[in-house]
């Protein structure tokens, strides 16, 4: 399997506060996708009064925050180009083993798959596209189980 790397860390130089260039990605993201307010608050897990003071340069939100908006803008508009789905559901995949120090046999277990067509699927081996698919999906809906 490839090796991935857990982080990677952006810079960029510009006269605009990070603020207001936060403010403007998410201008953006409205308009690419047609969002409104009620769902860009929903997306960026901010009520709306803070969304709308945002956008209206009035009130403050977390640095954590705007981490979190800052991550959820990337993946919207370029994250999902990179990755193809079988390696979006193995990172996933590889962070519930990690995180949760989950065996091998007991994520197939809980996804109700073959333990050798986990491990064969982890090392990327070509495998029957349903029993990938079910790994897939299976593996999604297991990691929002756990963080949610």
């Amino acid at each position: 399997m490839k090796e991935l790397k857990d982080r990677a860390e952006v810079s960029y130089v510009t006269d605009i506060s990070r603020f207001d260039y936060l403010k403007q990605q998410i201008q953006e993201v409205a308009e690419k996708f047609s969002f409104n307010h009620q769902q860009l608050a929903k997306i960026f897990d901010l009520p709306m009064n803070e969304l709308d003071s945002l956008l209206n340069n009035k009130g403050s939100i977390t640095t954590e925050q705007l981490d979190k908006i800052e991550r959820k803008i990337a993946m919207l508009c370029a994250g999902f180009e990179g990755l193809d789905a079988r390696e979006r559901a193995a990172l996933l995949l590889n962070d519930l083993i990690k995180d949760y120090m989950f065996s091998t046999a007991s994520v197939a277990k809980m996804i109700h798959v073959e333990e050798k067509d986990l491990i064969d699927f982890r090392q990327a081996v070509p495998m029957d596209k349903n029993v990938e698919l079910t790994i897939c999906v299976n593996s999604i809906m297991l990691y929002f189980v756990l963080h949610d």
